[in-house]
């Protein structure tokens, strides 16, 4: 991809991006298949050593383990994408504070729960499509007024 244009100022942050220098725990997984940044993981096939990519299938939010942290080593994709593939070395963060990607607006200091179809998080009622994660207390920190990034505080 041909870059066309430059900024004098980047980005405020990115998805998987840590928020700070607070307290945090980050563990070491094995990627079972593609595990894009910033994205809930749930434990893989041998849950000691792999993650995988939480999906679009019911029941998802129950097994949401941590987020996929990004580290200087990927490269985005020609379609935009940042991911870890199959077998590398993933960073998992179960408690601190990380940027994410919403599905819509949200309200700092509401629980974030898990929209399926998109993989993002958002502050709507639990429903159809919408799950709770429950094994993680998940709160946004900062507001959004449509879809876009947001700092979580995981615990």
């Amino acid at each position: 991809m041909v870059q066309t244009t430059v900024s004098q100022y980047g980005e405020q942050a990115f998805a998987g991006m840590l928020d700070g220098i607070g307290p945090k725990l980050v563990r070491s997984y094995a990627a079972e298949g593609a595990v894009a940044v910033g994205h809930t993981v749930r434990l893989g096939t041998d849950a000691a050593k792999q993650v995988v990519q939480s999906s679009t299938a019911v029941g998802q939010g129950a097994l949401v383990r941590g987020f996929a942290l990004h580290d200087h080593a990927r490269e985005q994709s020609s379609a935009g994408v940042v991911q870890y593939a199959d077998k590398e070395a993933v960073s998992v963060l179960t408690r601190g504070r990380i940027w994410v990607e919403t599905n819509d607006a949200v309200v700092a200091g509401t629980v974030a729960n898990l929209h399926l179809a998109s993989g993002k998080l958002t502050d709507a009622a639990v429903g159809a499509g919408i799950e709770a994660i429950t094994l993680l207390g998940v709160r946004f920190i900062t507001a959004t007024t449509a879809a876009g990034l947001a700092i979580v505080e995981v615990n």
